[in-house]
């Protein structure tokens, strides 16, 4: 407590002293959470005179609220034109009071700045969105479901030589799944999509997700495997983030349309197939263009 008060009269002390200015602002861009034994990012934005501010030193000073556990020192450094990015291990949840000291040559500024710091078991972070475990899991249950539901199917169309090798793919389909970070980096690459066709002004309609989510359980009703892996996960909890996923998947398939659309322009005369390789080819490009202007963390260890 002794600690935390003197963090707070030291903020304002500056203020009283007009070191700080009104010129100053400072907003959280991505904010630091809880998880035993990792550090996670805290980023802020700063700007002087509604500009972005560069070329600054800033160190972060975490103390938690109303608790004396000592102070947590992080220096940020500059990502980007007024962007300042650092990582902290934080060891509890809580309310956390941050004091930022900002040098801009012989200038010193101070911002105090609260945060509500969450648990998180968090697998990925993409521009500061959690991407948790349950995310994993759901989506690993999701493909054993589609796998198994096609394995069903296969096995009533197909005989012989033909039946062994199409269970032999899905099999190796199967046994992928069940590889948590082969998971975490399909669901990387979906919201990186999505997020590319939000930046693009797409947007999903409720009614859209309610008439592909209805679809689906009505796919699902039809495989016994299905049925019984949706009663083991949990039936309310699978079809809650299932709306959530299938709003990723329509997204993204708002980029990729635009990409048939580009070839299509391109190459009129193509064949189907062809149309979509390189309508493929052009969606990988996007893709790794887009993940590389993303913030992308991992935290796969506990995975």
């Amino acid at each position: 407590m002794k600690q935390r008060w003197m963090l707070v009269m030291a903020a304002l002390l500056f203020l009283l002293a007009g070191c700080q200015g009104n010129d100053w602002t400072v907003s959280v861009k991505t904010s630091p959470f809880y998880k035993e034994g990792t550090a996670s990012s805290f980023a802020i934005a700063i700007q002087k005179d509604g500009k972005p501010a560069s070329g600054l030193e800033v160190t972060a000073i975490f103390e938690m609220a109303n608790m004396d556990h000592g102070q947590i020192v992080a220096s940020l450094e500059e990502k980007e034109d007024g962007l300042y990015e650092g990582d902290v291990q934080l060891p509890m949840e809580g309310e956390w009071d941050v004091l930022l000291q900002i040098k801009d040559g012989n200038e010193t500024i101070e911002k105090l700045v609260t945060l509500e710091v969450k648990r998180q078991d968090v697998a990925a972070m993409i521009n500061g969105m959690a991407i948790t475990t349950a995310d994993v899991k759901f989506y690993q249950t999701r493909w054993q479901i589609e796998i198994s539901s096609a394995m069903e199917a296969v096995k009533k169309k197909y005989r012989g030589e033909e039946l062994n090798e199409r269970i032999s793919y899905w099999k190796r389909q199967l046994n992928e799944t069940a590889e948590p970070r082969s998971a975490v980096t399909r669901l990387i690459e979906l919201h990186s999509m999505a997020l590319l066709a939000e930046e693009k002004g797409y947007s999903v309609d409720e009614p859209v997700v309610d008439r592909e989510v209805e679809k689906r359980k009505r796919q699902y009703e039809g495989s016994e495997t299905a049925r019984t892996l949706l009663r083991q996960y949990g039936e309310s909890a699978f079809w809650e983030q299932e709306r959530r996923y299938v709003r990723l998947v329509l997204l993204a398939q708002n980029v990729w349309n635009d990409m048939v659309e580009q070839v299509k322009n391109e190459h009129p005369d193509v064949t189907e197939a062809e149309m979509r390789i390189l309508a493929q080819k052009k969606y990988d490009e996007l893709l790794v263009s887009q993940i590389d202007s993303l913030h992308i963390q991992l935290y796969l260890s506990e995975l």
